[in-house]
């Protein structure tokens, strides 16, 4: 989900005809997919379409005027749910449990 500072942008055309563009640019198949079949580790079949047009550089309340980074192709990436879920679950939680279940701070 956008943050509340991008929604419109999400919503504009200009958004919406580099989203498209750039899936059909690209293909059409997550890149990281793509990117574990020709290592090896993936597939052909596991290879999953691009779900997600996603941002490198975050798009921040200071940038979202800024083309070269919201529209442009440079800083786009086309990924799969699963890719996009690990790439935002995939920092570090600042609490853990013990073995004993008890809740302990991450270093």
């Amino acid at each position: 989900m956008a943050k509340q500072y991008a929604e419109w942008f999400y919503k504009s055309d200009a958004w919406k005809k580099t989203r498209a563009a750039f899936i059909k640019a690209s293909g059409g198949y997550c890149e990281r997919c793509m990117k574990e079949f020709k290592a090896g580790t993936r597939s052909l079949e596991e290879v999953q379409p691009i779900k997600i047009v996603h941002h490198r550089k975050h798009i921040t309340p200071d940038n979202i005027n800024d083309p070269r980074v919201t529209l442009s192709f440079e800083n786009l990436e086309g990924i799969c749910d699963e890719h996009h879920n690990k790439e935002h679950k995939a920092k570090k939680k600042r609490y853990s449990f013990d073995k004993d279940g008890r809740l302990i701070p991450n270093e």
